[in-house]
């Protein structure tokens, strides 16, 4: 055996890392590297029967490929200790038939002479969480069995095999992870925006995305996060610079960079390292190096008064008075939207600042918005 075909061999093994597809064209190479009439790949997904991948090369091995399965799924018990429980543990036609003379083994007469074989080689190359996956090569009926120096050759090979299917495993489920984590991020009110080397954005949820476009405080140039404000925008700029090298203020852990708008109010962005105390941080799955968080005022949000009502004891009466003063409507107008007196709302209310600890209206809906969720409305 050349170096160099083990070599190619092997870049096209972590070809298939990326772009799975590309077993087709490894599976011949490593066919012909064995010698071998037909090899295959399966990969199966733990949680669902459907998931299962397979890629063949050769003759059909349908029923060696059912046995491996049940094998790798621990459902039969071979012959000899063979569980497949080890990453890169080899399953020889021996092993699998025991010491007697194979071709008269139930292995060899219900699983290989069936499909034209003579020997197999299988392997398990991945058992994660969510798959297993094993590789055979088989000889034909007119071929000779598999050899020590077969198995050595194999030896080579299996390591690099087990690598790339670990790798793309674990690419799959980060990805998984990630996507996950902006799909919620983006449910956010509040707006979030990664930036990289010089405010550079690399990402941003719904709501920045709202923030920018309505520029009032914050606006992207040339892709840059920065400032409308020349005073806010040097200030913006030292933070996303300090951020992107790891430093932060060391008892906040984030720079507070005040926005005034036109109108004499405006936001105030919270700036942090996602390289700082990494742990701590859940943005951290996110691509970017600085978050930068900010919180609209006027990006409305829907208090859970259901789950509030439940957790305070309130009654359903009380209940329906909360939603009107948690809309901003006073007393009497309550009174008239529910059609009771004022003096059955202000009861309510007294009730109601009793169960929860307040003491007056702006006291109770500080309480509910502390326990509003940080969802957008509906209406978004």
């Amino acid at each position: 055996m050349r170096p160099e075909t083990l070599s190619e061999i092997v870049g096209s093994v972590y070809d298939c890392v990326l772009q799975p597809q590309d077993w087709s064209r490894a599976l011949p190479l490593i066919s012909s590297f064995g010698e071998s009439a037909a090899s295959s790949m399966v990969v199966q997904d733990r949680q669902s029967a459907s998931g299962t991948n397979i890629f063949e090369h050769g003759a059909d091995q349908s029923f060696l490929r059912l046995y491996f399965e049940k094998l790798a799924a621990s459902r039969i018990t071979p012959t000899k200790q063979v569980a497949f429980d080890q990453l890169g543990e080899f399953a020889t036609m021996t092993m699998l038939a025991g010491e007697r003379e194979t071709s008269n083994s139930d292995f060899y007469l219900k699983w290989v002479k069936p499909l034209g074989f003579r020997d197999v080689i299988g392997v398990l190359v991945l058992r994660s969480g969510r798959r297993v996956a094993w590789f055979s090569v088989v000889r034909s009926g007119v071929q000779p069995r598999f050899t020590d120096s077969d198995l050595r050759h194999m030896e080579l090979l299996s390591p690099h095999i087990c690598r790339a299917l670990m790798i793309s495993d674990a690419l799959e489920l980060q990805s998984i992870t990630a996507a996950r984590l902006e799909q919620t991020v983006d449910q956010l009110s509040t707006g979030i925006l990664l930036t990289e080397d010089h405010g550079r954005i690399s990402y941003m949820n719904g709501a920045a995305e709202r923030l920018l476009k309505n520029g009032n405080v914050l606006k992207a140039q040339n892709g840059r996060l920065t400032a409308v404000r020349s005073g806010p925008r040097d200030t913006l700029s030292r933070a996303l610079t300090e951020s992107v090298s790891g430093h932060a203020p060391p008892r906040t852990g984030q720079y507070a960079v005040p926005l005034p708008d036109d109108e004499g109010g405006g936001l105030i962005a919270n700036v942090l390292p996602l390289q700082w105390r990494e742990g701590r941080i859940p943005l951290a799955g996110l691509r970017g190096a600085t978050a930068v968080i900010v919180q609209d005022p006027a990006e409305r949000r829907t208090p859970p008064l259901e789950a509030f009502a439940s957790l305070y004891g309130l009654t359903f009466a009380e209940q329906k008075v909360l939603e009107h003063i948690a809309a901003g409507e006073p007393p009497q107008e309550t009174a008239d939207e529910l059609g009771v007196s004022i003096t059955t709302v202000k009861t309510h209310l007294q009730k109601i600042f009793a169960k929860t600890g307040t003491g007056r209206q702006a006291d109770l809906i500080q309480l509910l918005e502390r326990h509003t969720s940080p969802l957008r409305g509906t209406h978004s």
